[in-house]
């Protein structure tokens, strides 16, 4: 072996010796990060968590008619809750299965079967609702929470740890020296520059933020390192904006049920690398009625987010480029349907078929042809937005990017990314009727 070899090993040791403790907590981290993700189990009654199906059943339902008990031993499910409780209106009762399964398609049989039973037992029963019993098993997982809870496991974990390899006493005597001599040297820090600039000017301290630290003045700049890192914030603020994405804040209801009020929303980019828009994607735009000021006060807010004042809608991509659009009123069931190319679109996300704007010659209802690198946006309370069939078609220069994760309320974090089923919901003169339903909104 060569001396450059040799070279190159130390370094690699070297490495390896300095960042010991980062890779300790990485290890830590990967290894909680399996355990918590796994489907064993032990997890899944430890923290109880699954699937409830609630339905709706009579007020004369007794608990003791049901014989749900042995479809759920032979489906395999031994840890379960039911539980049947009167509404308020008194002319019905819930019927709540709490059950440990994920919500997705290799399950939906099971549910379905457990549905089947419960209209068995219950005339005229039917299926209300289906939602998450807690993170563990909600698809997608609510990611963000999940994440910061792990990472508070890991760093628990490898304060233990350090605390077994190194010694209590050490570690936090280390722990409590550094965060003391950290908040005395910027204390004593601020306090030399107010005395330094008592005693020079105004102007010492114009020059401790444009110009370097002359050889006799040894003083940690303080002032100019507060500049420098609010520089540094903006410009990562502005790349992150720019090329990743940003946080936005839906002021209005147009997107019930899928977005509410007040929600915040993740939005990436869609340019930075080019993404391709489908159709069903929520897309936050400015309309073509908004006129964009290139001042550079306008172009800062922008790019940056702070004091922005240019109003930017939040709808879902219904047209594409270069196919043919028509809204179709049915006057018998009084319903609106969307036509893409003569076919009627399915849209089990939206709020209702029959609560729509109604249309009139001013409107873009169709038929028409969308132009090329056009869309055209639609709310999914299609009673109460201003989307395309007001405004006309949305031109891709003025897309923002793609909502595609809701972040806050906590109760709702989750992907933007619907999962439709259809699953049993009630069964009518023996036969089962069959519906698309929407898991895992909220």
């Amino acid at each position: 072996m060569n001396k450059e070899q040799n070279n190159i090993f130390e370094n690699i040791k070297l490495f390896f010796k300095k960042n010991a403790k980062t890779f300790l907590f990485l290890i830590i981290f990967l290894c909680v990060c399996l355990i918590y993700n796994s489907n064993l189990q032990i997890i899944n009654n430890l923290f109880n968590k699954g699937v409830i199906l609630e339905y709706s059943v009579d007020k004369n339902a007794k608990l003791e008619n049901l014989k749900i008990d042995e479809k759920l031993k032979e489906l395999k499910i031994n840890t379960y809750e039911i539980a049947l409780n009167s509404n308020y209106s008194s002319i019905e009762k819930t019927l709540k299965i709490k059950i440990p399964l994920k919500i997705n398609q290799k399950n939906k049989n099971k549910i379905d079967e457990i549905s089947n039973e419960i209209f068995e037992s219950y005339t005229n029963s039917k299926l209300n609702n289906v939602k998450t019993a807690g993170k563990t098993y909600s698809s997608p997982y609510n990611a963000f929470a999940i994440f910061l809870e792990l990472l508070f496991i890991s760093i628990l974990i490898h304060y233990f740890v350090l605390l077994a390899l190194i010694g209590a006493k050490t570690l936090n005597s280390n722990i409590k020296q550094g965060m003391v001599n950290f908040i005395q040297k910027q204390k004593e820090g601020f306090k030399n520059l107010i005395q330094k600039t008592k005693e020079n000017g105004i102007s010492y301290l114009i020059k401790k933020i444009l110009f370097d630290e002359t050889q006799d003045d040894k003083e940690p700049d303080y002032t100019k390192e507060i500049i420098s890192t609010i520089v540094f914030v903006l410009v990562c603020v502005i790349i992150i904006r720019y090329f990743i994405g940003e946080l936005r804040w839906i002021p209005s209801g147009s997107m019930r049920p899928t977005i509410l009020e007040r929600d915040r929303v993740f939005v990436e980019k869609l340019d930075f690398p080019k993404k391709e828009i489908k159709r069903g994607d929520i897309l936050v735009f400015y309309p073509p009625e908004v006129r964009l000021s290139n001042s550079f006060m306008a172009i800062f807010s922008r790019l940056t987010g702070i004091f922005c004042k240019d109003m930017a809608f939040i709808k879902r991509t219904i047209g594409l480029p270069n196919e043919k659009f028509e809204v179709k009123y049915n006057e018998k069931t009084e319903e609106y349907t969307v036509f893409i190319n003569d076919k009627p679109l399915d849209e089990p996300y939206i709020n209702s078929n029959k609560f729509w704007t109604q249309c009139n010659e001013q409107m873009y209802c169709g038929p028409f042809i969308i132009p090329e690198n056009n869309y055209f946006m639609m709310g999914d309370n299609r009673g109460n937005s201003q989307d395309s069939r007001i405004w006309g078609f949305l031109s891709k220069e003025r897309i923002i990017g793609r909502a595609n994760f809701m972040f806050f309320p906590i109760k709702r974090i989750n992907l933007l990314k619907d999962d439709y089923f259809e699953l049993s919901k009630q069964k009518i003169n023996n036969k089962i009727e069959k519906d698309i339903y929407i898991i895992n909104r909220y």
